[in-house]
């Protein structure tokens, strides 16, 4: 309502500034603190430091927020466009479930990532 508020209007500018402008702040940030706070919650169990989890956090924000536009930037396009305002709430829940779901798989693939390093870091030994 306060993106609304301030690009009123649904001329395709307004919608894109919009849609482009929530991805960008509230996008970014929420990621960021969803990702950050999953592995610190989970962490210490997992043998994690805080160190682990800000690194591990840094090294996924750039694709997930190249994924954050594939996925929220068409969505946006739609609901400021067509989608009523009041029924815009529901719809943006059902999205934010689906959205959650990937936020979770890239929070824990910790394990992915330690197998990726350390199948770079050995060395093939090539004696005859």
């Amino acid at each position: 309502a306060k993106l609304d508020a301030k690009w009123i209007g649904k001329d395709f500018s307004s919608i894109l500034t919009k849609s482009v402008v929530e991805i960008a702040t509230v996008g970014i940030f929420v990621n960021t603190v969803s990702m950050t706070s999953r592995g610190l919650l989970v962490g210490g169990a997992a043998g994690r430091s805080g160190r682990d989890v800000i690194r591990h956090v840094a090294h996924e924000m750039p694709k997930v927020t190249v994924n954050d536009f594939r996925f929220w930037l068409p969505y946006n396009m739609l609901a400021f466009s067509i989608i009523p305002p009041l029924i815009r709430p529901t719809t943006t829940a059902v999205m934010e479930a689906s959205w959650q779901t990937y936020i979770s798989l890239r929070s824990n693939d910790y394990e992915e990532r330690a197998a990726a390093a350390a199948s770079s870091n050995v060395s093939v030994s090539t004696s005859s």
